[in-house]
Parts: structure tokens; C-alpha cells; sequence
């Protein structure tokens, strides 16, 4: 009997195990499920979606509690999607922004980043793009220099030597001798300006408004007046434009201005940033470090003018699921200071890298160097286009210019409509 209730404790022992240990993995199981955490990062740059999904996963293989899902809306379209996100209640945990109306527009869904090891890292000249109210909520997400691009190739057949090119004289000189040449050279046009895109056509004001700011980006999103300080030469450089561009000039878009003109060496110039190396190098391996060069609009004339050199765009972090705040700053700091992350940037992404930490000796062309070591520099100077008011670009300036290109406005009607809608967009969008 004693035996035969041995037995039956043995036998109930052995079957209990089991389901203890069962019940304790499923547990566990819950308690893993529990933690996992599952980011949203509202991309806007539609062209380096890929990379940032790479991101992701380097990410989260080192981070398998994590789960980072990335939505891409640009083209234009980013900012309307972006807004649909909060309006519907799906805030991203990450986002990209455009410019300080657009953080100011998010400032209250904006955690602060200054405590972020990232933040020691930022080159100076790029700060003031990611402060709100005092507060650092953006950090840069490149550093672009912005002027004209120039087909080394066409210059060299043209005789003309970039080098001696020193203020708006020399280049004006250097334009009338390529479009002199022209049929021979075989080009459409001495620039081609992409005249169908209003937000580029208005991108190009920065060259002139952004002196008249000191390059102080907090001080013209503040600001109430469109300014007209170097309007001279701005006027100068559209009728440039409007003379020597591929025509009809508003049927040029950007996709072809890059990839069918320059490229093909059709036009010797076209006003743009180094956000078009990767597009150039993806056609031909090569092509940038053989034939892409920058030079600066001469603005100030006075042989003090040079690339600008900022940041369009801003990573910021919501506050808007505190459950998941921590998670979305540390993945935003891993981009910042990570060496795996910097191999993507540089190599893939073909970013200059906004930071001080990053290894720009890899940078893989000569134009990248120079444009880290211009941006890096104390005297550098940013653009401040992106601290227009909302709608300005694309709504005003943009769409008055193309009438100008066309000779449906003179230059002194656009300055007068110009300046009355600035102002009234400004107070509008500033509550005054």
C-alpha cells in the first residue's frame, strides 16, 4: 500500500513538471510580447527610403525588442501626409520635418533631444534648424551645399576654367561664351532649370534671402518681411535664368533637368544641391568624382560669397506614446553615433554627414570633402528657404516667378505681390 502511494506521488510529480514549466514559458512568452515595441518613423525623402529600411534592420537585429516600421510620403505630398497622421490619431513616434514652420507646427508633440549624446555631435552651423522655443527638438539629417552644378566635361570643351570664375562678372563671361559655342557643344541650353517645379524655383531665393538674414535661420522664421536687401542681384540671376535655360523653361521638369540634361551633358549648369550625387553615381559609377563640380552664386559680389551649406530636413521624436519615447530617441541616437550606421549614410545614402563624430575621409568623391569642409567651418552659411512661411514657395513666389519666366509680370509687380503675401501669410500662420 505504502508502495503503491509512492508510486502515484512519483507518477503525479512527474506529470506536474510539464505543465509548470508549460505555464512558466508562456509566461514569459507574454512578458517578451509585452515589451516589444513597435516604432513609426514618417520618412519624407521618398529616394532614401530603402536605406532607412536597411537602417531599420541593423537596428533592430541588435535590438530584437524593438520593431521599427518606416512610412515614405515626399514629392510634395509629405507634409499633407504628415498632417494626416496626427489629424487621425496615428502620430509616428519619429518623424522627418521641413524647416522651422513645420517643427513649429509639431512643437507641442516634441520631446527635447539635448540630452542625447547625438546632440554633442551636430556641426554648430546646423543647430539653430532644430530649435523651437529654445528647445532642440530636430537634428539634421545631412549637410547639402547648394549653388550651381556644373558638368566639368561641357566646361572643359567650352574652355571655360571654373577656377577663374571669382564673381557674378566672371560667370556671367563664362555663360555667354558656352551658349556662343552652343550648337557646337551640342547643348539644348546653357542651364537647364527645372521651370515646371515652383518649390525649386523658389529654392533659389535662398541664395539672396539668406544673406539678408546673416544665414541666421531663427531670425527669418521670425521675420515678417520678405527681404529685398540683395534683390538686385536676385533679379539679375532669375533673368539669367530665364535667357539662357532650356526652353519653353516651365516644361522642363526635375527628374529630366538632372538625369537627361546634365547628365548627358545637354546643359553645362543646373541650380542644385549635392542631394543629386546619388541619382548621377546610380547612372554612372563614377560620374561625380569625373565630372561634377559647384560653384556659388555671387550674391554679395564682393569675393566673400560661397556654397550655402545646411540642412533641409530635421528628425524629431513625439511625445505622443510616452511607452515608447526612450526607444524612438535611442534609435535616432544609434543613426547619429553608430559606425555601422555611418557606413550606410556615407556610402549608401551619400550623405555629407551633419555630425563632427563621422569619418568624412571615407566620403567616396572629392565635392563631398569640400562641401564637409566648407559646412564644418565657422564663417559657413545656411540657407533659410525652409523657414518660409507654410504654402509661400510653391503658392507665391514659385508660381509668380514662372509668370515672370514667361513675361506675364515684371520684376517690380512680383517684389510688390511678393511682399504683401509674405507679410500676410507670416501674421496669419504666427496668430499676430
Amino acid at each position: 500500500m505504502t508502495f503503491m502511494r509512492r508510486k502515484l506521488s512519483t507518477l503525479f510529480f512527474v506529470l506536474i513538471i510539464p505543465i509548470f514549466f508549460i505555464a512558466g514559458c508562456s509566461s514569459n512568452s507574454q512578458q517578451s510580447n509585452s515589451n516589444k515595441i513597435k516604432l513609426n518613423f514618417f520618412n519624407q525623402k521618398p529616394e532614401i527610403s530603402s536605406q532607412y529600411q536597411k537602417l531599420a534592420k541593423m537596428y533592430t537585429k541588435e535590438h530584437p525588442n524593438v520593431s521599427i516600421q518606416i512610412t515614405t510620403s515626399g514629392q510634395g505630398g509629405g507634409a499633407a501626409a504628415l498632417q494626416a497622421k496626427f489629424a487621425s490619431g496615428e502620430a509616428p513616434d519619429i518623424i522627418m520635418l521641413g524647416g522651422l514652420p513645420e517643427i513649429d507646427r509639431y512643437k507641442d508633440h516634441l520631446v527635447s533631444l539635448q540630452g542625447l549624446p547625438a546632440t554633442k555631435t551636430i556641426l554648430p552651423s546646423l543647430r539653430s534648424g532644430g530649435i523651437s522655443e529654445k528647445r532642440l527638438v530636430g537634428l539634421p539629417v545631412d549637410l547639402e551645399a547648394y549653388g550651381w552644378s556644373y558638368n566639368k566635361a561641357v566646361f572643359a570643351k567650352a574652355g571655360v576654367n571654373a577656377a577663374a570664375i571669382h564673381n557674378y562678372a566672371d560667370f556671367v563671361r563664362a555663360v555667354k561664351k558656352i551658349d556662343a559655342q552652343k550648337d557646337k557643344l551640342g547643348l539644348s541650353g546653357v542651364f537647364g532649370f527645372n521651370g515646371a517645379d515652383t518649390n525649386s524655383i523658389a529654392s533659389v531665393s535662398a541664395q539672396f534671402t539668406s544673406q539678408a538674414y546673416d544665414n541666421d535661420q531663427v531670425k527669418a522664421f521670425k521675420s515678417t518681411e520678405f527681404p529685398w536687401k540683395y534683390g538686385t542681384q536676385m533679379h539679375a540671376y532669375y533673368t539669367l535664368i530665364r535667357n539662357y535655360s532650356v526652353q519653353p523653361i516651365l516644361s522642363v521638369k526635375y527628374d529630366p533637368s538632372v538625369q537627361d540634361l546634365f547628365y548627358n551633358g545637354k546643359v553645362a549648369m543646373i541650380p542644385q544641391g549635392n542631394w543629386i550625387v546619388p541619382t548621377l553615381d546610380g547612372i554612372e559609377k563614377g560620374f561625380v568624382q569625373k565630372n561634377l563640380g559647384m560653384l556659388p552664386f555671387f550674391t554679395k559680389n564682393d569675393g566673400s560669397d560661397r556654397l550655402l551649406t545646411g540642412s533641409s530636413w530635421y528628425l524629431g521624436v513625439t511625445n505622443d506614446h510616452p511607452k515608447r519615447e526612450k526607444a524612438a530617441k535611442d534609435f535616432v541616437n544609434w543613426m547619429f553615433t553608430s559606425r555601422d550606421a555611418e557606413n550606410v549614410i556615407i556610402n549608401e545614402m551619400r550623405f555629407v554627414p551633419a555630425t563632427k563624430n563621422f569619418d568624412v575621409t571615407r566620403l567616396p568623391d572629392d565635392l563631398s570633402k569640400d562641401i564637409y569642409r566648407i559646412g564644418s567651418a565657422k564663417n559657413a552659411r545656411a540657407p533659410i528657404h525652409k523657414q518660409y512661411p507654410n504654402g509661400f514657395s510653391t503658392q507665391v513666389l514659385g508660381p509668380y516667378i514662372q509668370r515672370y519666366f514667361v513675361y506675364d509680370i515684371t520684376w517690380k509687380q512680383l517684389e510688390k505681390v511678393v511682399t504683401t503675401k509674405y507679410r500676410q501669410l507670416r501674421e496669419i500662420q504666427s496668430g499676430e
